[in-house]
């Protein structure tokens, strides 16, 4: 069943900022924990953790979130350093609080326990509530931080059998979806624009305090990861409303190892591996997943290997199917 969820802005009061502080602190905890004794699973660190946070002052459920919620981060680390890859810290800096226990959607109010008989309620935009009260959404678990609420929801869906098919060619400047009857070409070159400005203010800060230099850095980097976000997000909504009308399943190319063509070291200026490592072809694709999925759509991938003159899927129903991408025909 697929997963999605809605998120609102929200302040926290002193009651939840220091629960958010309680739950942070407990996670890391767990952490050290793991950390000592080499553990990332589940039921291993409950064993070891478990009783030695009886000390925090809050309800148990939330120190099995919090447990869980340090495995997550330890099992992430440990499959970093097994890819070769450089392994971010585990530990959590800022407060925040998840659960998927003692809470309830109460009209417009969601409603989560304090302590024991308490309850703290949160008001629910009319988005939020309208979303939450479509047939066969169940709400799994929300997620509290000093800025935001996210309720996570899921859907029981049955997939949709296809009875046509659209072709994602995801280029640097450009994203062309193909479908029997049309081609249709989504430029990106605002993307660039906006990632390209981005860099120059970053580049003309030359203020020597690093305090100062971080928040800027920071305050620069989500703006401009919102606006690109923004931009993907009006792409992959229009690319599954025409797969919904039309009964499609939606066909990527599988780029996955695509950046190791533009390594250091491989001949390329570093303008150029700039460039084509900022391409943002894994949040559309991200994107356009979660989206088909809650719709039913089913989503396959195909290698990328001469796809611009022929590859054949075994579907029976989709071998007569031509779709044409940048000019040239893909059979599909």
């Amino acid at each position: 069943m697929p997963f999605k969820s809605i998120k609102q802005r929200h302040i926290p009061n002193h009651d939840q900022t220091k629960m958010m502080e309680i739950f942070r602190h407990m996670v890391n905890h767990c952490i050290r924990i793991g950390l000592e004794n080499n553990c990332s699973t589940f039921k291993k660190l409950s064993m070891l953790s478990y009783r030695q946070l009886r000390h925090y002052d809050i309800l148990s459920y939330y120190k099995v979130n919090a447990i869980s919620q340090a495995t997550g981060r330890l099992a992430q680390m440990k499959k970093d350093i097994k890819n070769g890859k450089k392994a971010k810290s585990p530990f959590i800096r800022k407060p925040f609080l998840v659960s998927c226990y003692g809470f309830k959607i109460n009209g417009c109010l969601l409603s989560f326990s304090v302590k024991k008989r308490e309850f703290a309620n949160i008001l629910l935009t009319d988005h939020t509530v309208s979303e939450l009260s479509k047939n066969g959404v169940k709400t799994r678990s929300f997620t509290l931080t000093p800025t935001a609420l996210s309720i996570s929801m899921q859907k029981e869906i049955d997939e949709i059998k296809p009875q046509n098919a659209i072709g994602i060619d995801i280029n640097l400047r450009n994203v062309t979806i193909a479908t029997p009857e049309q081609t249709i070409m989504y430029r990106t070159e605002k993307v660039l624009s906006i990632k390209r400005n981005s860099q120059y203010a970053r580049s003309a800060f030359y203020r020597d305090d690093r305090r100062i230099k971080d928040r800027f850095f920071s305050q620069k980097r989500g703006r401009q990861t919102r606006r690109v976000n923004q931009y993907l997000h009006k792409i992959s909504k229009d690319v599954v409303k025409r797969a919904m009308e039309s009964k499609s399943m939606i066909i990527f190319e599988n780029l996955k190892g695509i950046r190791k063509l533009y390594k250091r070291g491989n001949g390329q200026g570093s303008k150029y591996r700039q460039k084509l490592n900022s391409w943002s072809f894994y949040e559309l694709q991200r994107q356009v997943e979660y989206k088909a999925a809650w719709e039913g759509i089913p989503v396959k991938f195909v290698d990328p290997k001469c796809t611009s003159k022929r590859n054949v899927v075994s579907d029976e129903y989709l071998k007569p199917l031509i779709l044409r991408v940048n000019g040239s025909k893909l059979v599909v």
